[in-house]
């Protein structure tokens, strides 16, 4: 099993690269902060879009597919889902809208990535929505001729838990 290696964090000291990246990004926050003020119109629009784009390609990866103009109905709440994938991005929609919402509750630690899961997988009716998964399986690619790919191949369950505690082991 691969390991997250926090232990640069012992000596209490961070690498400067990670502290001038921080400092930077801190300031270009505060930058943008005053502009989203000055310009609240075009931040509502360009937040619009970015929703929408994020959307579809998080969606993508896992090979939920639909229109531009369907996946700007469904984020912006113009339309219910037609069907099962629509059902998906509806519930990614809703995830998406809890964290930029409710980002200063949300934390780092499990519940709250479980409980932002149970979000993501009920408008689908997933009754595995806010647990672990207990079975295996993989993300396929089908292309337009049918041929199916593996995408993508998640860890297995009974080592899922372990890479996820591990990752967050830091936080806690």
């Amino acid at each position: 099993m691969r390991k997250i290696d926090y232990s640069f964090l012992n000596n209490g000291l961070l690498p400067a690269n990670l502290v001038n990246l921080t400092s930077n990004i801190a300031a270009l926050k505060t930058m943008a902060g005053v502009r989203k003020e000055e310009y609240t119109q075009i931040f509502t629009e360009l937040e619009a879009i970015a929703k929408v784009q994020s959307i579809k390609s998080s969606n993508a990866i896992e090979g939920i597919v639909t229109s531009d103009e369907r996946i700007a109905a469904i984020v912006n709440q113009n339309s219910a889902p037609l069907n099962h994938n629509e059902a998906e991005i509806a519930g990614y929609r809703d995830a998406l809208n809890e964290i930029h919402l409710g980002y200063t509750h949300i934390d780092f630690r499990q519940s709250d990535i479980l409980r932002l899961h149970e979000i993501m997988m009920s408008f689908a009716g997933y009754e595995y929505g806010g647990r672990y998964k207990t079975d295996d399986n993989v993300i396929l690619e089908i292309d337009a001729d049918g041929n199916r790919r593996v995408r993508f191949r998640p860890k297995l369950p009974e080592v899922h838990f372990r890479y996820f505690r591990g990752a967050l082991s830091p936080f806690f």
